[in-house]
């Protein structure tokens, strides 16, 4: 489970750095393997929202932000901490994660769902 946000942390982290990147992105490896395909599907409709929602899209930008804060918070005093303190933060933070990642995919879902309805009208 540590090595599963270890990555996750570590993806998310690079999705921040690259936002501020003038290069184009690289597309994300194909063969991801199970347990990261919500984490890769998270990171595309992430990236996705830079161009179809900017203002959502620097809102979650925002809360990975705070919840990168934490996790660095976290790494550097897991060893100072009780397991089960360091249990319960971990936890938090893979839910909070969860939370953003649910909160994107529906924003994306809507977006393009008006952008259908608005093709209907003409």
């Amino acid at each position: 489970m540590k090595i599963y946000f270890t990555g996750t942390a570590i993806l998310f982290s690079a999705l921040l750095l690259s936002a501020c990147s003038t290069t184009t992105p690289t597309t994300p490896i194909a063969k991801a393997p199970a347990e990261r395909k919500q984490e890769v599907q998270c990171y595309q409709e992430f990236s996705a929202l830079q161009k179809l929602d900017p203002a959502a899209y620097e809102s979650y930008r925002k809360q990975f932000d705070n919840i990168n804060k934490n996790y660095k918070i976290y790494e550097a005093n897991k060893s100072l901490v009780d397991d089960n303190a360091s249990e319960v933060m971990l936890t938090e933070i893979n839910k909070k994660l969860s939370l953003v990642c649910v909160r994107i995919r529906s924003t994306v879902y809507s977006n393009m769902m008006n952008r259908a309805n608005e093709m209907n009208k003409l």
